[in-house]
């Protein structure tokens, strides 16, 4: 009778059977991969977490997961743009730099940091100050996030300040406004591998790109 009620159901209503369908398989059910990969509580909390509540960057999943996989002990990384992805990069490697513009949340995010971030306020600019913080620490870095301002020439000053096996990640690669720095990466000999999916609350299709060179730390 069930069977028989389902498909007249189907029939008749098609998109209503469909969407029905779809909530079963990804809502109601536990083990489906908005459930695993914690989109669904992210979603409930407001904020991007794991499926066990642990706070993630807001990247899409599959990149988090080559992130989980790659990052080492040794690295320094420096972040263009601070946030929830801090705390996640800070546990997997030996040093954070990073810079926010937004005075409010630097104020909000500097007092739930452990000790191996350094975090960094300026102001946000266009060819300024801002992309130029990498480059004022002195430092060279093993990886490095793009994930804020002025991403284009943020690239661009990164380039300077890599260690010989440093990356560059650029969130949100999709967008058409940061063609120019990738383009402007790989004419300095960088090669380009994008990782696409599903980000923590989000809907779409997100993707990140890592732009690296022969040799690197992420051994691609």
């Amino acid at each position: 009778m069930k069977s028989i009620v389902s498909s007249v159901v189907s029939t008749a209503f098609p998109q209503c059977h469909l969407y029905f369908k779809a909530f079963k398989l990804l809502i109601k059910n536990e083990n489906s991969y908005l459930h695993s990969s914690g989109w669904m509580r992210s979603l409930k909390e407001g904020k991007p977490v794991d499926n066990a509540g642990n706070v993630i960057p807001w990247m899409n999943y599959p990149v988090l997961e080559f992130l989980a996989n790659r990052l080492e002990k040794d690295f320094h990384l420096f972040e263009f743009g601070s946030g929830y992805s801090t705390g996640f990069y800070a546990r997997l490697v030996n040093r954070v730099t990073s810079v926010e513009y937004d005075a409010s949340w630097f104020r909000l995010v500097k007092d739930t940091l452990p000790e191996n971030v350094a975090l960094i306020y300026k102001e946000k600019d266009v060819d300024g100050e801002y992309c130029r913080v990498i480059r004022s620490t002195g430092n060279k870095y093993d990886v490095v996030v793009v994930d804020g301002r002025d991403r284009v020439n943020c690239i661009k000053q990164a380039i300077g300040a890599l260690t010989d096996r440093g990356v560059i990640l650029l969130d949100d690669s999709q967008r058409d406004e940061y063609r120019e720095g990738i383009l402007h990466a790989k004419q300095m000999g960088f090669r380009d591998l994008s990782l696409e999916g599903l980000k923590p609350t989000g809907s779409g299709m997100d993707r990140t790109t890592i732009l690296y060179r022969h040799d690197n730390c992420f051994g691609l």
